[in-house]
């Protein structure tokens, strides 16, 4: 008898668990992060198109330009797929905060650009997602660059 308590609360307590699994908590947002870094790492636009707000906002690190919209932005990554001075860029995610109120979640870290030659670009970012149908879609990144290294610092 006591063999079969301890299994259904074993079970119980793993579909608990299981039904509490939001689709739209930290971990996903993380994941989407590192589907995001893998995309560019990949030069995978399709990934890229599926994170993407159609309305994505991103302001640059240096000259504080805009790019809307998410067609605006997948021709520039689409510029650089095959470009051998391209340079690979990552996101690393220091922190991220939830809204369970609204589905919206706001990530911080730093970004780094490398060129083939070693030399380097980087600062911090922000990132606001969103919650769409259980999945976390990029809203809208904001870059500022901290530091550089060689050529880089001439752009």
């Amino acid at each position: 008898m006591y063999l079969f308590k301890a299994c259904v609360g074993a079970f119980l307590g793993l579909a608990v668990a299981a039904a509490s699994a939001e689709p739209c908590d930290e971990g996903a947002l993380r994941q989407a992060r590192s589907a995001f870094n893998a995309a560019i790492r990949d030069d995978d636009i399709a990934a890229l198109r599926a994170l993407f707000a159609e309305d994505i906002v991103l302001v640059t690190g240096t000259d504080s330009d805009v790019i809307m919209g998410r067609e605006s932005q997948l021709q520039l990554w689409r510029a650089e797929v095959g470009d051998p001075n391209s340079l690979s860029y990552l996101r690393e995610t220091a922190d991220v905060q939830i809204s369970s109120r609204y589905g919206l979640g706001i990530e911080s870290g730093a970004w780094t650009g490398s060129a083939p030659a070693g030399d380097e670009v980087g600062g911090e970012y922000s990132a606001k997602w969103r919650c769409d149908n259980a999945q976390w879609i990029l809203e809208a990144e904001i870059f500022t660059t901290m530091r550089c290294t060689g050529a880089l610092c001439d752009r």
